[in-house]
């Protein structure tokens, strides 16, 4: 009888040893926690990625300030810290080149004898007179053919001093003296005569600076952002 129960006793024992010998090991809390942080990292990372191959820009910068500020210290934080600069500043190009679009505004009229064509852009700080503008135009039209002025709005040219030329630079470039004339007809507008040579420099060019003076405001440059011009909007150049 005790030879059984030691044996009993025994088999528990070998039993026991067995079943505890095939127990998984405990899971360390913070080793899956990290793996859990990962793997959230590595999911948002794919869409960074993605973003980055389609040219969105700005989703991928959100992406990416998103994952370095909520998985710091992951494998796809380190990943993504080594390209989001460039991200970033892709981004911020494309706002600003969306902003210089923006500034130009394109019109199509009928007109006899055909279409006319205009893009019009205000200086980029106003004058200062009550409710003045000055805009630079460039016009396409069918009898007048192509045209390039400065066009004032509740203000005038002040030529008593001379607007046969007008000091013109783009890019912040030494300026040059290009041939301006006044309508006779005594609209608020000044004609610069090389209408062909100022838009091949201004397709090129992300500023222009041109110097007037205007009664009531003097002499000053105005300055205009010329970058977003879209030349496909002004179709054809009608002869003159």
């Amino acid at each position: 009888m005790r030879f059984q129960c030691a044996l009993t006793v025994a088999f528990g024992l070998i039993l026991a040893a067995c079943s505890g010998g095939n127990a998984p090991p405990p899971v360390d809390p913070a080793l899956a926690a990290k793996a859990a942080n990962e793997a959230r990292a590595a999911k948002e990372g794919a869409l960074y990625d993605q973003m980055r191959r389609s040219g969105s820009w700005d989703i991928a910068t959100s992406l990416g300030n998103e994952i370095l500020a909520k998985y710091p210290g992951t494998q796809t934080a380190q990943r993504v810290q080594q390209t989001i600069a460039q991200t970033r500043a892709k981004s911020a190009a494309n706002a600003d080149a969306h902003r210089l679009a923006a500034l130009w505004s394109y019109t199509v009229t009928a007109e006899d004898g055909g279409t006319q064509y205009a893009a019009t852009i205000a200086s980029k700080e106003p004058l200062k007179l009550p409710n003045a503008r000055l805009r630079l135009v460039l016009r396409q039209h069918p009898k007048w053919g192509q045209s390039v002025y400065l066009l004032l709005d509740n203000a005038t040219f002040d030529c008593k001093g001379g607007c046969a030329t007008l000091p013109v630079g783009f890019d912040g470039a030494k300026p040059q003296h290009m041939k301006a004339t006044i309508p006779p007809t005594g609209e608020p507008a000044l004609f610069i005569d090389d209408d062909e040579g100022f838009i091949a420099k201004l397709e090129k060019a992300k500023t222009v600076a041109i110097g007037v003076n205007v009664k009531g405001a003097g002499e000053f440059d105005a300055e205009f952002e010329v970058g977003g011009f879209d030349s496909s909007k002004l179709p054809g150049r009608p002869m003159k």
